[in-house]
């Protein structure tokens, strides 16, 4: 048996950035988000708010579209993360 504790992270919207790590690096610095990765090695940015992800969205136009979901990769894609 191993003990484990659960901890809440403060955010509450999670947005999946269409373009990828591209679009996330032309953006440059991205406030008041946090950016992580799926399981499939595809950005996602993490907002406390939806206010804060429309400020993003207001401010910088670079980073492109951001998605509420994202479908799982191909097969083919699959192959080459794996």
């Amino acid at each position: 048996k191993v003990e484990t504790e659960l901890e809440s992270l403060p955010y509450t919207v999670a947005r999946w950035v269409a373009s990828g790590w591209d679009a996330v690096e032309s953006a440059g610095k991205i406030f008041n988000a946090a950016v992580v990765r799926d399981m499939y090695n595809r950005p996602v940015l993490l907002f406390r708010n939806q206010w804060n992800l429309d400020q993003l969205l207001a401010d910088n136009k670079k980073i492109g579209e951001l998605m509420p979901y994202a479908l799982p990769p191909s097969m083919q894609e699959k192959k080459k993360l794996f």
